[in-house]
């Protein structure tokens, strides 16, 4: 199942290729692209599903270390149980092993606009919904540390592209590797049509009705946005703006014309 035959506007073979096979279909969440709400549609629809998550309370061990182990525990429960969907924010390593020891993975992502995903981030972290929003605000008292902090920039990469191609930097290789490996690549500025093409792959069509890890209002008296701002984050982030600008220009050049197709072949199904 490629994802050129989506962008070509090959929409026939496309789909044809997404309704073959018994696939485990993987949402590589990025942190802040509308997962969670996207979470919610699908999980329903493509049951049984799994949720890989780490737990973020336990001191002395690395992110990477414990969704090692989260991956680790999915693979063994696959031998007992057969999933149609996993998701978690995973990250490259990971994406890459699921996909080289499971049969027929095939992996989906959602993108969104960097400096507005940026700046969601840092809000989410600072509200109450976060667990560590107190520590956080300490460690970040404005969005300026924050977009100043190493190891906060270009996030799409860090999830979804191997180690090799992100630091090398170059963003052709790595929009051409995301476009070979991914079968699904949605944004959260077209959310609607991107869901509509997702749940039309489990020929189940559906609306929008799930909203979720929507942040508290209170804590953004204390962000200050201007211009300087949004064009440090666009240079701090530069390799996750390539990606979006190239990827995003080709899925909005065939939006209309998938919507289209959708409407005529997926009508979508009412919310109950």
């Amino acid at each position: 199942m490629k994802l050129s035959l989506l962008l070509e506007g090959r929409f026939d073979e496309y789909f044809a290729a997404a309704h073959a096979g018994r696939p485990l279909w993987m949402f590589v969440h990025v942190p802040k692209t509308g997962g969670s709400s996207m979470n919610g549609e699908l999980m329903p629809v493509y049951g049984p599903s799994k949720h890989i998550f780490i737990d973020y309370y336990e001191e002395g061990r690395t992110y990477h270390e414990m969704i090692e182990e989260a991956v680790d525990k999915f693979i063994a429960a696959t031998a007992e149980k057969r999933f149609r969907f996993c998701t978690g924010h995973l990250l490259a390593p990971q994406v890459t092993r699921i996909m080289n020891t499971l049969p027929d993975v095939r992996p989906f992502t959602m993108l969104r606009e960097p400096v507005s995903r940026v700046i969601s981030d840092y809000r989410y972290q600072r509200s109450t919904m976060h667990p560590g929003n107190e520590a956080f605000r300490a460690q970040f008292p404005t969005l300026e540390a924050y977009v100043d902090q190493p190891g906060e920039t270009n996030k799409f990469s860090e999830h979804l592209l191997p180690d090799e191609l992100r630091l090398a930097g170059d963003p052709g290789p790595c929009i051409d590797y995301m476009i070979d490996t991914f079968c699904f690549i949605g944004f959260q500025e077209m959310f609607p049509l991107s869901l509509h093409a997702l749940t039309w792959f489990a020929k189940k069509p559906r609306f929008s009705t799930v909203r979720r890890r929507v942040r508290d209002r209170e804590v953004d008296d204390g962000v200050l946005l201007t211009f300087d701002t949004q064009e440090k984050i666009r240079e701090r982030n530069g390799l996750d703006v390539a990606i979006y600008d190239a990827l995003s220009a080709r899925f909005f050049a065939i939006s209309d014309a998938l919507t289209s197709y959708l409407n005529e072949v997926a009508p979508r199904q009412e919310p109950a």
